[in-house]
């Protein structure tokens, strides 16, 4: 093929080749502008009706236009003997290769790669399409650090075709949803899982889910057989580690309901360690110029902001998070003396020498003692090959579950195996516990605790200003707007808080025995919907508060009261918002100063 042309493309040159398309290097005839040009291969385009669904399916991507998603320029016609997409040709090099070339990347690195790739798939998620096969080698990055996530609907086209688990989705099982490997109903969910997938590989370095086969790795998939992040990597940002297990929670909705929540979850890991979103310093664009220079400087602005940004969550009577970010500090700087200070303060203990995971079980046995009775949610691993898994998704316990000290965890530094030192009780009967794997919390199970430690429950006043109930697990605790106190057992505790009108929010809170406090929750409001009737033409673009959202063609779209309606989304239903659609030089607005429904109708067009 190389020397021909396709219809105004020439072919120059062969880029690479999977199993569902060659790539090749190709240029405009006239513009002169150079392409890539994806060639299915000839089994999948033998057929009409697949010529047919292709057509079909890349005239529905061709619609996204995002920073962060390839640019489709053109596609092969129905009747054309070969099936192909012209897209714009990136410079670059994609993540499968810059995880090769680099190994694990570093925590805040794979933040600012994931933002980007939640942001793509927010806007594909708000058109009605789906991703279906997020993964390292569908990832370019460009030398000016612009991210480009490729490959929008190929896999449906495939999964439409009828095409086995070989050849192209070889190299898919790993990264797909569970729901996606049972072949269950699909959504934005599933993409979300997919994505976090690929962060875990980025910042461990290993596939979340092995196996010698393909069916061994769907297996694993379908089960949630694998470590944790913290489990491989322990240097690794706790909050980002957070966002990615919940992310790849097993059931979905115990995952972000929109790739909108994850953005938010993967910049407050940026926030915790004081690195703006926009930072030039530790940008992606300046890692690909000089990896090293940006992994010395971030390496000392962790150094230098950890122990300050730990005593300022111990401020707030955050032991949790303190203890997470001592930790973090240690895993790169063992011997730091304020840091070992603080913890043993926080433990109460003589000072005394420690070698480094000595004074890191030290400070993990605080959150042990307070949290044995979260014991009982915990179940062993059935099967002795899988990997341990100390945590469920999302949960900020998983700090609370250390390797034993006579056994390093798996990439450890060879220093980190020492002689076990004799931990407190509580600890103790914590770190001699069996690997064990995330299950769902068992609500009828009691929580036992040691007879040297008695206690009592804790009562806590949950305040909000939107009606919620609060739910441990499938379990409803009562609502958020009555007087009386919720009693919790002390320790750390996975809630949900759920309303008709608020997003759930998910959070923890460690108690302690007889403590009584009060804790506000910064619940949202459903965003409210604004629906558009079939007057107005699809070109027409929408806009809120001034900024432009895009044509009225790339809304999702709803049947109901015998016709089709267009749909927005309008985030913070509970302040001001002017909504317009621009159709040529004439503007429609209208302002709500509140919605006080979810549902709302744009009037017609005269």
């Amino acid at each position: 093929m190389i020397g021909t042309t396709l219809d105004k493309y020439e072919v120059l040159q062969k880029l690479g080749e999977g199993g569902m398309a060659t790539v090749y290097l190709g240029r405009h005839a006239t513009l002169g502008r150079e392409v890539a040009i994806k060639v299915l291969h000839p089994h999948l385009s033998s057929s009409a009706r697949n010529r047919k669904r292709f057509a079909a399916e890349a005239r529905a991507i061709e619609r996204l236009h995002h920073p962060n998603i390839l640019e489709i320029h053109d596609y092969s016609g129905i009747d054309a003997s070969d099936c192909y997409i012209v897209t714009e040709y990136v410079h670059g090099t994609t993540l499968a290769a810059l995880v090769r070339d680099r190994g694990r990347l570093p925590s805040e690195l794979v933040a600012r790669i994931g933002i980007a790739l939640a942001r793509a798939l927010a806007y594909a998620h708000l058109t009605g399409i789906l991703h279906r096969d997020i993964k390292p080698e569908n990832v370019m990055v460009r030398p000016d650090g612009v991210v480009k996530l490729m490959d929008f609907g190929i896999a449906r086209f495939l999964d439409e075709s009828h095409v086995t688990m070989t050849g192209a989705l070889v190299g898919s099982p790993a990264f797909m949803s569970p729901e996606q490997a049972t072949e269950g109903t699909l959504d934005a969910r599933s993409d979300i899982f997919s994505l976090g997938t690929l962060l875990f590989h980025l910042v461990t370095g290993h596939l979340p889910f092995s196996g010698s086969n393909p069916s061994v790795i769907l297996r694993n998939v379908i089960e949630g057989r694998r470590p944790s992040v913290l489990e491989l990597a322990p240097a690794a940002s706790a909050r980002l580690a957070d966002a990615i297990e919940r992310a790849m929670s097993q059931r979905p909705e115990d995952r972000f309901d929109r790739a909108d929540d994850l953005v938010e979850a993967l910049s407050a890991s940026l926030a915790e360690v004081g690195i703006p979103p926009a930072s030039d310093s530790f940008s992606l664009t300046s890692y690909l110029a000089d990896p090293e220079t940006w992994e010395r400087g971030l390496d000392r602005h962790l150094r230098d902001n950890l122990p300050s940004l730990g005593r300022i969550a111990l401020d707030r009577g955050d032991s949790l998070d303190a203890l997470r970010l001592f930790n973090r500090l240690l895993s790169i700087d063992e011997g730091n003396a304020e840091v070992l200070a603080l913890v043993q303060n926080l433990h109460s203990a003589p000072p005394r020498p420690a070698r480094p995971w000595r004074v890191r079980v030290a400070a993990l046995a605080l959150v042990a003692a307070a949290g044995v009775a979260a014991l009982a949610w915990w179940a062993p691993d059935p099967g002795p090959a899988a990997p341990a898994r100390s945590s469920v998704a999302g949960e900020r316990a998983s700090v609370a579950v250390a390797p034993s000290p006579a056994t390093p965890p798996p990439f450890a530094p060879a220093s980190s195996s020492v002689s076990a030192p004799v931990p407190p009780p509580a600890a103790a009967a914590l770190a001699s516990a069996p690997p064990t794997v995330a299950t769902r919390p068992a609500a009828t199970v009691a929580p036992t605790l040691p007879p040297s430690l008695p206690t009592e429950p804790a009562r806590v006043r949950f305040v909000s200003e939107w009606p919620a109930t609060v739910y441990k697990g499938d379990v409803p605790l009562g609502e958020i707007r009555r007087s009386e106190p919720f009693l919790l057992a002390p320790g750390l505790h996975r809630l949900v808080a759920k309303g008709d009108a608020i997003v759930p929010l998910a959070f923890d809170l460690e108690v302690a025995s007889g403590q009584e406090l009060e804790r506000v929750l910064s619940l949202e409001p459903r965003p409210a919907r604004v629906r558009f009737d079939a007057t107005w033409d699809a070109n027409c673009v929408a806009s809120v508060d001034d900024v432009d959202i895009g044509p009225l063609a790339g809304l999702s779209s709803v049947q109901g009261e015998g016709a089709t309606w267009r749909i927005l989304e309008v985030r913070a239903p509970q302040q001001p918002h002017v909504v317009g659609v621009r159709c040529g030089g004439s503007t429609t607005t209208r302002r709500w100063e509140r919605f006080t429904r979810t549902d709302v109708v744009f009037p017609s067009r005269q």
